[in-house]
């Protein structure tokens, strides 16, 4: 790797270059140097042929330099870094891979499968890697392209006519490369409830985001969405003939000798061997089971590093053109501009955007490609510096920010900028002052609560079925003197008795350890009759709020 102060080094060689092309539109155009030059021609040969070879000398000078930067790197130190954060932020499994110039350079694994057994993790362990399961949806869209069974400029619906969605015009105006940018119009997370542990197929979730209220400017604000993605693997269905997982397995898995990799849930049983999700270190009962274009894959640090590897290879793997270098070019590109964050200013970040599957930033000048996953109980990291023929794979299973720790550090180390700086530190406070503003928020809730308060009416009198237009049905039931609340697509998790709280609003805990407690209050009519209710459940992934369940008549 070039050091830094080195980079000044290509100066001169870049030079030199301009210079040979000068000389050459010289010749031309009969100019110095040219036919009419009084050097004798002897003599241009000579200088020629000295200022090739020290445009060669260069190049193998700055060989030598990468490749004597590369060996610099501490592994024992960065392994002996990573155990130590691992405990340091209670994580309870993780495997890593960093490829560098082709080859895998450091495979590790820490931590458990199952903290529970204490079975230990390994490069083959099966996590579920979230949302970086949206490159591989972004990349399938890009074969077709290549293809030429698609365009990124049609019109969704031009392959599925029933696609809605609440806004005629962008109904009408969104294209294939719309999808895949987060730049419909629809608000971060918005509808995510409806794939979220429901029964619902994606025609159906396809069908109901026509009700998803439009909250961003088309095209020119962000707002990171998953339907969109599931939209993607309708049309990658409608023109191949085959299911997203079938064409994905075809064209990318199998091609890539990932021979463990599922691309869902149900594919996943306990006979594999699988990083079970966790919150805190509570193994967490349940994983993503359908097909979903944004977020189901499962796959091992082992086997994602030949993705990476191709990535950084133009898209060939072995003897195999898989994606054409063009495509991921295009996959790369910034397409939606995003807001940079004081902290990320304050660490070398100064442009982000999104490209196709991929988050996009410099850190201090050089170009990051980058895209992280979180699903209850799985964070992960997939990270790529092509300038540097560089990636990197981070899979957890549990709840932390260990992956992000370990992004800056691994920059530093292969940067070569100064590898003092305690990211684990920093973020291990940024984690503490995060936990005493949840607790914060729970006291000031419970302070809030108005106490010997009662429901306006007897219990009996709350019960019924309510609907929301997006999201489907819910019902409140009274048994064994007590009220009871399902939402009916989710009625295997989203289930719960019903506290009061005070006046017309309860207190429910759903079935999922990942959601904190929710609050449902109760609206009426002139006549004191029940209407419908809504419900605060308020979490950064899934937005309760949005709902508006009416009394079904």
């Amino acid at each position: 790797m070039i050091k830094r102060q080195s980079i000044r080094r290509w100066e001169p060689m870049r030079d030199v270059f301009q210079g040979k092309k000068r000389i050459a539109q010289q010749k031309f155009f009969g100019g110095p140097g040219g036919n009419f030059s009084k050097t004798p021609p002897g003599r241009r040969r000579q200088k020629e042929t000295g200022t090739l070879l020290l445009a060669f000398l260069f190049f193998v000078l700055s060989f030598v330099l990468h490749a004597g930067a590369a060996q610099d790197i501490d592994y024992a130190a960065l392994d002996k870094y990573i155990g130590k954060t691992v405990k340091d932020f209670e994580v309870v499994g993780l495997s890593i891979a960093i490829v560098k110039d082709g080859a895998v350079v450091f495979d590790k694994n820490y931590g458990c499968k199952d903290y529970e057994k204490k079975d230990k993790v390994g490069g083959n362990s099966l996590f579920n890697i979230a949302s970086c399961s949206k490159a591989f949806t972004a990349a399938c869209i890009g074969i077709l392209v290549q293809e030429g069974k698609l365009a990124w400029k049609d019109k969704v619906i031009d392959y599925l006519p029933e696609f809605r969605l609440s806004d005629p015009y962008i109904t009408r105006e969104l294209t294939i490369k719309d999808l895949l940018c987060h730049r419909s119009g629809l608000e971060t997370f918005g509808g995510d409830l409806l794939w979220y542990e429901t029964g619902y197929d994606s025609k159906e979730i396809i069908r109901r985001m026509r009700y998803i209220p439009v909250k961003r400017q088309f095209r020119s604000e962000y707002g990171y969405q998953n339907n969109m993605y599931i939209v993607a693997g309708a049309v990658i269905e409608k023109v191949s003939g085959k299911s997203w997982g079938e064409f994905l397995s075809e064209k990318i898995l199998q091609p890539l000798e990932m021979k463990t990799t599922r691309f869902s849930g149900k594919q996943v049983d306990e006979k594999m061997d699988v990083a079970y999700p966790h919150i805190g270190q509570k193994k967490y009962p349940r994983w993503i089971q359908p097909e979903n274009p944004a977020a189901s894959l499962f796959s091992s640090s082992s086997e994602m590093a030949n993705w990476i590897r191709m990535l950084l290879d133009g898209g060939k793997w072995k003897d195999r053109q898989i994606l054409e270098s063009g495509t991921i070019a295009e996959l790369f590109s910034s397409q939606t501009i995003r807001r940079v964050s004081s902290f990320a200013k304050k660490n070398g970040t100064r442009f982000r955007a999104y490209g196709l599957g991929w988050g996009l930033y410099d850190y201090y000048g050089e170009k990051i490609v980058e895209h992280s996953g979180g699903m209850p109980g799985y964070i992960s990291k997939v990270m790529l510096v092509p300038d540097r023929n560089l990636g990197v794979v981070i899979l957890t299973n549990n709840m932390k920010y260990l992956t992000t720790v370990l992004r800056y550090k691994i920059l530093d180390l292969f940067l070569q900028r100064d590898g003092k700086k305690d990211w684990a530190a920093e973020f291990l406070e940024i984690e503490k002052k995060y936990e005493k503003r949840r607790q914060a928020r729970q006291e000031k809730r419970a302070a809030e609560r108005v106490k010997r308060t009662r429901p306006a009416l007897k219990l009996k009198e709350y019960v019924g079925v309510f609907e929301d237009r997006m999201y489907g049905k819910a019902e409140v039931v009274f048994k064994e003197k007590k009220l009871f609340l399902t939402l009916l697509p989710t009625k295997e998790v989203f289930t719960s008795r019903m506290e009061h709280w005070h006046y017309n609003t309860f207190r429910v805990k759903f079935k999922d350890d990942f959601l904190p407690d929710g609050y449902v209050t109760f609206g009426f009519d002139s006549h004191g009759k029940v209407t419908g209710f809504k419900i605060d459940l308020p979490n950064p992934d899934f937005h309760f709020r949005n709902l508006d369940f009416k009394k079904a008549k």
